[in-house]
């Protein structure tokens, strides 16, 4: 089973010279049809779920990340029908929520308003658990032993009071429940905040952080954190203020390849030890060969400029 995670996580005094890099291959908690990114053989097409699928599986094997997170769905399919990271040593990693901030169909609306908590990891799930199984026991079926939990504050008494509530009572049930950690995902906020510039977002997600973690005792606390990455002064304050906690940067929107090495690459520059990246990937022309290429940033084997010429030549041989 992948334990490379955990191995890794083990030895946190290693992370900065090989930070750790995750695959977010979650993007159906979130979108839709045309969420997948796209394939271009035999002709340019919208993925579909089994390509995405093959996509997870390929980006697995060829070794790159050392974890791949998937939606409750995707990991039945590949952890617990295939068995597919039995042999290999990537980590399975599930999503437990989905918050109402990540709802993003087309034509949705959601997003307007305070996120709202929502558990996506039912106490019963065909095909995975049985009817006096809990949702963590369900996921420790799937082979998998740690899972995302995303939170989503927005200066709103009622609506942050409720999100963290949520979030703590999921962090007491995971303590309790044997063999299983959970990660945290901590946005922005998603409503406009008035007077607030990206520093000042980024300050005031990272003193939010902190004061959540002043609430959990140390078997409560999440294996990791991640985060967006606003500014290089606000990532190191963030990241140097505990050194208990290993932080890093999610991907957020893709921009294009060369900025998406360029974040890797400040992200652990500035004290981060973790990636994860979703459509910073899988909307890119070569997703395989854009892991490689992060992957050469974040050991410091490539320059981000080297990285990015080797990954456009990727693209070049693969359009002939």
């Amino acid at each position: 089973m992948g334990d490379r995670v955990f191995e890794r996580l083990a030895e946190p005094q290693k992370l900065k010279d090989r930070p750790l890099m995750v695959f977010a291959a979650d993007p159906l908690v979130s979108t839709g049809i045309r969420g997948l990114g796209t394939e271009w053989f035999p002709t340019l097409h919208t993925r579909n779920r089994a390509e995405f699928l093959q996509l997870c599986r390929d980006t697995a094997t060829d070794g790159y990340v050392d974890g791949v997170l998937m939606t409750i769905a995707d990991a039945e399919v590949l952890a617990l029908k295939e068995r597919f990271f039995d042999n290999i040593d990537v980590t399975p990693l599930v999503r437990f929520n989905a918050e109402t901030n990540i709802w993003n169909p087309r034509h949705g609306r959601y997003r307007d308003s305070p996120s709202i908590p929502f558990t996506t990891v039912q106490p019963a799930q065909g095909g995975i658990c049985s009817i006096d199984q809990s949702g963590m026991e369900c996921a420790r079926d799937c082979s998998i032993r740690l899972g995302l939990y995303s939170l989503t504050l927005n200066n709103d008494v009622e609506a942050d009071w409720r999100s963290l509530r949520t979030y703590l009572d999921f962090a007491a049930d995971v303590a309790k429940t044997p063999d299983l950690g959970h990660f945290l995902e901590v946005f922005l906020p998603n409503v406009n905040q008035p007077g607030m510039d990206n520093e000042a977002m980024g300050q005031y997600v990272a003193d939010s952080i902190t004061r959540t973690m002043a609430y959990l005792r140390a078997d409560q606390r999440p294996a990791f954190i991640k985060t967006a990455y606003t500014t290089a002064e606000v990532w190191k304050e963030f990241c140097d203020f505990d050194p208990t906690l290993a932080i890093g940067a999610l991907g957020g929107a893709r921009i294009n390849a060369r900025k998406s090495l360029q974040l890797a690459h400040d992200v652990t520059e500035y004290g981060g030890v973790l990636i994860l990246f979703g459509r910073n990937i899988y909307q890119e022309d070569n997703p395989r060969a854009m892991c490689k290429a992060l992957r050469a940033v974040l050991d410091r084997t490539a320059t981000v400029d080297q990285a990015h010429q080797e990954y456009q030549q990727s693209v070049r041989d693969m359009h002939g």
